[in-house]
């Protein structure tokens, strides 16, 4: 089963367009961080969160204090300024040679730099298009809740691309 490390922009963005279940139910082993989870601060995101983390299917990688140790020197070291909740997704990642989910720019940079794989939501999106869990129709209509709320950071021409080409 593929690992899989979640960003808090990318969970929030998967609460917000209604696509937890479809693709908390792809069969990926789903992780985040407890810092992530801290920095998901609307009540609503975290209520919709919370079921997959009290039945084990979004697991929690805590910080021990060496780990935090770690997480700081790593944080230190960054060329571009992450926050210090990026940084340990951006460890576990590496340490559990994962795929990385983000919609943080730096972020990714700085994984791609490790050489971990590193996705966002469009490829979250494809993938749940790819394998049945959501109609393409149902997909496009997602996305376009996440774009009306304004709120999400993703790149409009390629969501528009998408919206397209789920409603042909």
């Amino acid at each position: 089963m593929r690992v899989v490390i979640q960003d808090a922009s990318v969970l929030i963005d998967m609460a917000d367009g209604g696509l937890l279940d479809a693709w908390f139910g792809l069969g990926f082993d789903l992780r985040t961080t407890s810092l992530v989870l801290r920095e998901i601060s609307r009540k609503n995101q975290k209520i919709k969160l919370q079921p997959y983390v009290v039945n084990g299917q979004l697991q929690i990688e805590s910080s021990s204090g060496e780990v935090l140790a770690v997480i700081a020197k790593l944080h230190a070291t960054l060329s571009s300024r992450l926050s210090i909740e990026d940084v340990p997704a951006l460890h576990f990642a590496g340490k559990l040679n994962c795929v990385l989910l983000t919609g943080d720019k730096r972020l990714r940079q700085h994984a791609e730099e490790r050489n971990t794989e590193t996705h966002g939501l469009l490829w979250v999106c494809d993938m749940l298009v790819a394998r049945g869990a959501l109609l393409p129709g149902v997909a496009a209509d997602r996305l376009e809740r996440l774009l009306e709320r304004g709120t999400s950071r993703l790149p409009l021409h390629e969501c528009e691309q998408r919206i397209v080409k789920w409603r042909r």
